[in-house]
């Protein structure tokens, strides 16, 4: 897979209600022992953690849709994209940005999150 089709697969294993096909999403796009943070905190290292923190968002958010909104920005294993959590009424949440790092695999070994703009100075 490119580059951008990890990323888009990630997004979509955000947006997927069903357990298997989740998993699926994940095992192409997440490595191994990738590790995700947030503002909200850090999901332990692995795939299954990611699955359950996903389906926790799910339950948090009934019917939201992480939404992709840039192409993927990548240097030296690193990577960078921005995406929008849209809620089920069509309303927009909160607008984020993803950096990270590849692993040898070409899929995601590590995210950190960030929720809005960065602060003004």
């Amino acid at each position: 897979m490119t580059l951008d089709e990890t990323v888009i697969a990630y997004c979509a294993a955000w947006n997927e209600k069903d357990e298997g096909a989740r998993m699926a999403l994940l095992e192409k796009s997440w490595g191994d022992s990738g590790v995700y943070e947030d503002p909200m905190g850090v999901v332990p290292a692995g795939r299954s953690a990611l699955h359950a923190h996903i389906a926790n968002f799910h339950q948090g958010y009934p019917g939201a849709k992480i939404v992709p909104t840039s192409k993927v920005d990548e240097h030296h294993g690193k990577i960078h994209f921005t995406w929008r959590l849209v809620m089920r009424d069509g309303s927009v949440a909160i607008d984020g940005r993803d950096f990270g790092e590849i692993d040898a695999t070409g899929r995601i070994a590590h995210i950190v999150g960030f929720f809005g703009p960065p602060p003004p100075l």
